[in-house]
């Protein structure tokens, strides 16, 4: 028995050195590059390739059995520029399973794959590897091998590793300028077993034309069942750092269960932690019809996280607001869902400090790009969110008059149109409650669409300062110059506060109403401005204009006047021993109702016609006011009833002209208008002269010029006693 055992481990032993003997010739006696002729043959045919293998080709011995090959570089057909090559390549099966007769892969590497990849308006460049056939040619079919039967080794799916280093690949794209490189490539897979789950790490850069740069590294442990197209990448760990779609680059880090199913198109990502710039997002998320009508669900919330810190992290400026803590407290959570083919966030939940926007957005439809949002945010208050003060006082802008200003309007381009054109939207926005320095708003609502070019706002209301305003527009940007059409409504708003905002003094107050149409034309602040016109009906009830007094200033001019003609006050004021009108005790011009209508045309506010009543008198007039530096030329005439009461002054209109600067001083904007004034006290003092003449002679009569008086004395007089004494009058009277 002894004799037998020996004799088998005698014979084993010298299969086994046999078989070492006969793998050392083949690998030591065959020469691999002699089949390097074969190779390139097989290349060329069957893939329609020029390989160019530069290194040589190697066999490894032990404790693997495998080849190596050296540079290689492949090209399509005779094509001088390069599609692909590598610096190097092995293969390896481990020896001693095969004295068993079994196939154990041991390793595979690729260093330096370098692939160039490229498309153009006749088609890519990888189109043309395979076989090239004409049209008379058929190629042969490769007989099926018989049922149960194969020619090929049974090789087990498990490879101890698999190890790719320093890949590229170059896209490019000569129709539309794309060109993407991918390089650093490395890949390193340990034990590779396609019906179990292995572990893999991946590193690329990614660099496109437009400076985009995505250092990546992945680490995961992939389920890959290539029957089934289905694969599990979990756990799954992913870095990246992304530069060039920010000042600063911007480090990304992912954590996920992904599970993909290609034959069932479905997207399962489980346990999603995303973090980058200092905000952190988790979730979950199902994707179904991945390649059709896509349809997700699932959920996502992002933790608070301060605005400036966020852009502190990407290199960007913080936002400067008047309130420190504003934008320190943004939040985000929602819910994924809506029909297939779109992707809607509902209920969508933002926290903004101590808003909150609440409701539903997203894509009604991937196929058109149509953004569609419903949300009411409850309230803000905007004080805070304002940039600073700059602590200096504001200026009007530069220039005077009716052209004034208009050099400071820019001529670049203002409306984004190639943006605005594709746009498909339908949104509604509604706001509790908004506080803005001091005026309080509520109740406010907002709509606006845009589809072809043209953006509509179908609504704008909402109420405030005791009253409500409303308002629609329309920016048409389908043509190639941009219109816009506008028109507001405001009811019963009390006007203080708007007017202390605008002007940075409690100037007046009232109750106003203002109905208003609106077009312009152009695609920069200065054509829109030169071309904008309007129509404009302003209404002030109970108002108060503080500073400005229009009796005073009418009473400042009629007592100029009567200074001018000495003798005609006692006339004119019977009551008044000083001859002059008093002033009046207030210092501000009470309104009790005022309507005017105006029209807008090149930067100017045209008031065609201004009517008013006052507690003291009623106004008429009409003037200007340039919108961009607030320059103002407005003509009044004045008529009062404290001056109403002398007959020489009954129906009296007395002219006032107000004009300068919105920014300066109400008491230095409205003066008499000296001449008119004058004119009113030569006509007033010939009738009170003439009046005087006829108490004196006793004349009666309706005649009013001194030629008629003249007549009316020759009836009882001779008319030379009548001449002298109306001379000796007049005399008297202008002394």
């Amino acid at each position: 028995m002894g004799r037998l055992v020996k004799i088998l481990l005698i014979t084993f032993f010298a299969i086994i050195l046999l078989l070492a003997i006969a793998v050392f010739v083949i690998t030591q006696v065959i020469d691999p590059n002699e089949f390097k002729p074969e190779i390139e043959k097989q290349a060329r045919e069957q893939a329609n390739l020029t390989l160019d293998i530069q290194g040589d080709l190697a066999w490894q011995f032990w404790p693997s059995l495998g080849v190596s090959l050296g540079r290689t570089e492949a090209r399509i057909a005779d094509e001088e520029e390069l599609f692909a090559a590598l610096d190097a390549a092995s293969v390896s099966v481990a020896v001693l399973p095969l004295l068993y007769g079994q196939v154990e892969m041991d390793g595979i590497t690729l260093a330096g794959l370098d692939v160039n990849l490229v498309e153009g308006p006749d088609g890519a460049n990888w189109e043309q590897i395979g076989p090239q056939t004409t049209a008379e040619e058929t190629p042969e079919e490769t007989p099926a091998d018989p049922e149960g039967e194969s020619s090929s080794l049974d090789i087990p799916l498990t490879i101890p590793s698999v190890a790719i280093t320093d890949g590229k690949v170059r896209y490019r794209n000569t129709a539309d300028g794309t060109d993407i490189v991918v390089e650093h490539f490395n890949l390193n897979a340990q034990d590779v077993n396609l019906d179990e789950a292995f572990p893999l790490q991946m590193s690329l850069r990614y660099q496109d034309q437009s400076d985009m740069r995505v250092d990546l590294n992945l680490d995961t442990t992939l389920n890959a069942n290539l029957d089934a197209n289905h694969f599990i990448l979990d756990p799954m760990t992913l870095d990246a750092n992304i530069a060039g779609a920010t000042t600063m680059p911007v480090d990304v880090h992912l954590e996920q269960k992904l599970d993909v199913n290609l034959n069932e198109d479905t997207v399962s990502i489980k346990d999603l932690l995303l973090t980058a710039a200092g905000t952190e997002t988790r979730g979950n998320i199902d994707i179904t019809a991945l390649t059709g009508d896509m349809q997700l669900s699932g959920k996502l919330a992002t933790a608070s996280f301060d605005a400036n810190k966020v852009l502190e992290a990407i290199g960007e400026a913080p936002i400067e607001t008047t309130d420190s803590k504003a934008l320190s407290n943004i939040a985000m959570e929602t819910s994924l869902g809506g029909e297939p083919g779109s992707i809607m966030a509902n209920p969508l939940k933002i926290t903004l400090d101590d808003s909150t926007l609440s409701g539903s957005a997203g894509l009604a439809s991937l196929e058109s790009g149509k953004i569609v949002f419903d949300l009411a945010l409850d309230q803000i208050t905007l004080d805070g969110y304002m940039p600073p003060s700059s602590g200096e006082p504001a200026t009007a802008a530069a220039g005077g008059g009716k052209e004034g200003g208009t050099a400071n309007l820019s001529t670049a381009e203002l409306i984004p149109v190639d943006t605005l054109r594709p746009l498909v939207l339908d949104g509604k926005l509604r706001i509790g409650s908004l506080k803005y320095d001091t005026i309080d708003a509520k109740n406010m609502k907002f709509a606006v669409t845009a589809n072809n070019g043209v953006l509509q706002l179908s609504e704008a209301s909402g109420e405030t300062l005791g009253g409500s305003f409303s308002a629609k527009g329309k920016l048409d940007a389908s043509g190639n110059t941009p219109k816009i059409t506008a028109s507001n409504t405001v009811t019963s708003v009390q006007i203080q506060p708007l007017v202390q905002m605008a002007l940075g003094d409690d100037l007046g107050k009232g109750v106003f109403a203002m109905n208003g149409t609106y077009s312009a034309s152009g695609n920069s602040e200065k054509a829109l401005m030169d071309s904008a016109k309007g129509n404009i009906d302003i209404s002030l009830a109970d108002a108060t204009v503080r500073g400005l007094n229009l009796y005073q200033t009418l009473v400042g001019g009629v007592n100029d006047m009567l200074g001018q003609f000495q003798g005609l006050a006692t006339a004119l004021i019977p009551n008044q021993e000083s001859g002059k009108l008093p002033s009046a005790l207030s210092e501000d011009t009470k309104i009790v109702d005022l309507t005017t209508k105006a029209r807008l045309e090149k930067n100017v506010a045209y008031l065609d016609s201004l009517d008013a009543v006052l507690s003291k008198g009623e106004i008429t007039g009409n003037g200007w006011m340039n919108i961009l530096n607030q320059d103002f030329d407005l003509k009044i005439g004045m008529q009062s009833p404290e001056l109403g009461t002398s007959k020489y002054l009954q129906g009296t209109t007395w002219p006032l002209r107000c004009e300068g600067n919105l920014a300066g001083s109400p008491a230095k904007w409205c003066g008499p208008d000296k001449d008119g004034f004058k004119d009113i006290g030569k006509q007033v003092a010939a009738k009170a002269a003439q009046e005087k003449i006829k108490d004196k002679l006793g004349i009666e009569g309706e005649g009013d010029t001194a030629e008629e008086v003249i007549k009316d004395a020759a009836k009882k007089k001779a008319k030379e006693e009548v001449d002298k004494q109306i001379k000796d009058g007049l005399k008297k009277l202008f002394n």
